[in-house]
């Protein structure tokens, strides 16, 4: 963090100096051209199409989930709250959500784009917990469902694990979800929670 701070106030430092330069020499700003900073006529590749199907999540989220016991020994309830918005010129899903619940409350902050060069969905989440997870979607139009799938750790034996969501539009602002996963060595997924979200606002 310390690092990309330095990055980032010496290129704001840079900026204005050549700004002031520019003002106290008298010079004319030169002619804007078309294209990336610094390198005229060069143009970032548009964004893939595929991201439209991001736009689902846009907006304000509040939503009511269950744990079953699976996942810490006993059953637990909870409410949350998200926010998920266009980043980045709008080539990323950023996404903000709260928490709380019978265990705690919980943060979680999370990334979704679409990568053309593996042709797959990625989404990047960090949390309060101090995990993260890289996990790969993927979209089912017919259905309105959305799948995630990613590695991780049972919270119960600290075992590698595979996690899976699954997320299901019903109707334009109702989200209902399961989240499910596998332990080293077993042979199929358990749900160990779900939930419903619904949208109270979308963004402009």
């Amino acid at each position: 963090m310390k690092k990309a701070f330095v990055v980032t106030v010496i290129v704001a430092f840079g900026l204005t100096a050549f700004v002031a330069g520019t003002a106290f020499s008298g010079e004319e700003p030169a002619e804007k051209k078309p294209g990336m900073p610094g390198i005229p006529g060069m143009q970032p590749p548009p964004p893939p199409p595929e991201l439209k199907a991001l736009q689902a999540f846009v907006g304000d989220w509040r939503g009511m989930y269950e744990f079953l016991p699976e996942m810490f020994g006993q059953p637990g309830t909870g409410t949350g709250k998200f926010h998920a918005e266009w980043v980045l010129n709008d080539r990323f899903l950023m996404g903000k959500g709260k928490s709380t619940s019978t265990f705690g409350p919980h943060e979680v902050v999370w990334l979704s784009t679409y990568d053309p060069k593996t042709q797959a969905y990625r989404s990047f989440s960090f949390d309060s917990h101090g995990t993260w997870t890289l996990a790969e979607m993927t979209y089912d139009a017919a259905t309105k469902t959305w799948s995630e799938t990613s590695d991780g750790m049972d919270f119960m034996t600290g075992k590698p694990a595979k996690n899976k969501s699954i997320m299901r539009f019903v109707g334009k602002d109702k989200l209902e979800w399961e989240w499910h996963q596998k332990v080293e060595g077993a042979t199929e997924f358990k749900m160990l929670m779900k939930g419903t979200d619904t949208r109270v606002s979308a963004m402009p």
